[in-house]
């Protein structure tokens, strides 16, 4: 049937579709999303007021360091963006959904992104083009630029896109769905699937290290013990009939292989990062307190011309630019917002509150790896990091008796 909420729930989709495109439009939706209703606004201006306050603060000192207004803004615009897609989907009301319909349409969009990336591998293999030809193609049409690196002898290649470091903590609430909720549960385990394809497609050894460690835990701390035996056992069995009797072992070794084994890419992605690290930590220790300010670079360290701020490793870069005291300004503000706002006084056990600082932890120690601290893979990460636990709940609430009696 349909409701005055309709309208409602479906910009906050589009929305968020927008979002995981990387799409400018995401903004302007967002906009019109909480225009259009007051209790959403008032709880994004309750969640972004003091991330704002100090984001205006790191730029006037950064100004006043006599960097560069156009990278200053253009800093303070990445870090912005990830606090408006967090806000965004943590302010969405939950009269027509809350953080169960960010989760569902966050989920439903990855699982296109890795339906996507399918494609891209099949037509290659079917057709022969070189998938780096139909990846070109689409950074140009889409712009949105997608990593790559070839397999020798092989068709496959690496598809990963920013929005891709927030598939491991996705993945510990889907795994949480398969567990507790028994709704669509043939088509959970098909996402499910398909976006274990996505997570190995991105050919990211930390990627790859965060979602086994999330979903372990999922499976660690929302089942009894019989049902981890069953899915141990099941995952192992599946595992190894696919490993062993269809190409997906050869394909699976390949990649594995490639990021493990000792090559030219690896050594080179490897040793640029040591450099980095080297250059970046002396200019950390040239001004430890407070930082070189937002917008400040190294000119012979420069990633790209357009974003010179923008290292591979973020996390010791904002600590360039921030200093020890405005980087843990940064951390306790977003503590203060995830625990102070987001959670409500029923939240607030001891699992929930270790997860979320894990949580936290992991996308800081993904910083370190990968420039993906922000923008809005950055604010789907902050979303997971303060609402994992609320949406699991409702998955429980879901599978009792009391909710299906009321559905049915």
């Amino acid at each position: 049937m349909f409701t005055i909420h309709e309208p409602k729930k479906f910009l906050s989709k589009i929305a968020i579709f927008l979002i995981m495109g990387r799409s400018v439009l995401c903004i302007p939706m967002i906009g019109l999303h909480l225009i259009c209703d007051s209790r959403a606004l008032a709880r994004f201006f309750k969640l972004i007021a003091p991330l704002t306050l100090l984001i205006f603060i790191f730029a006037v000192y950064s100004l006043n360091q006599i960097n560069e207004l156009r990278w200053v803004l253009g800093q303070s615009r990445d870090i912005m963006l990830a606090f408006v897609v967090f806000a965004f989907l943590a302010s969405i009301p939950a009269s027509f959904g809350g953080e169960l319909l960010a989760y569902r349409s966050l989920k439903s969009a990855a699982i296109f992104i890795a339906v996507a990336k399918i494609l891209i591998i099949l037509i290659g293999a079917v057709t022969g083009i070189d998938p780096m030809v139909i990846i070109k193609l689409i950074t140009k049409v889409w712009d949105i630029h997608l990593m790559t690196l070839g397999v020798d002898d092989s068709f496959l290649t690496r598809l990963q896109i920013p929005i891709d470091s927030a598939t491991p903590f996705l993945l510990y609430v889907v795994v949480s769905e398969l567990l507790l909720s028994n709704r669509n549960r043939i088509r959970n385990y098909i996402g499910f699937a398909l976006l274990l394809v996505s997570l190995l497609l991105t050919f990211s050894r930390f990627f790859w290290g965060c979602g086994l460690l999330l979903m372990a835990l999922s499976l660690i701390f929302n089942s009894k013990l019989s049902t981890k035996m069953y899915f141990i056992i099941g995952a192992c069995v599946i595992g190894y009939i696919l490993y062993a009797f269809t190409p997906v072992g050869d394909y699976f070794d390949k990649i594995v292989g490639t990021r493990f084994g000792a090559n030219v890419n690896n050594s080179a992605s490897d040793s640029f990062r040591i450099t980095q690290k080297a250059a970046l930590s002396q200019r950390i220790y040239d001004n430890v307190i407070f930082g070189h300010g937002l917008g400040y670079y190294l000119p012979s360290l420069i990633r790209a011309s357009d974003t010179p701020y923008l290292y591979e490793n973020q996390t010791l870069s904002m600590i360039m630019n921030l200093g020890f005291v405005g980087s843990m300004l940064l951390i306790l503000t977003l503590g203060m917002v995830i625990f102070g706002y987001c959670y409500n006084q029923q939240e607030t056990k001891f699992l929930n509150i270790m997860l979320t600082l894990l949580f936290m932890t992991l996308w800081i120690a993904g910083g370190y790896f990968n420039p993906l601290l922000f923008g809005s893979s950055g604010g789907v990460i902050l979303f997971f990091c303060a609402r994992h636990h609320a949406i699991v709940k409702n998955f429980k609430m879901e599978s009792s008796p009391v909710y299906s009696a009321a559905r049915t």
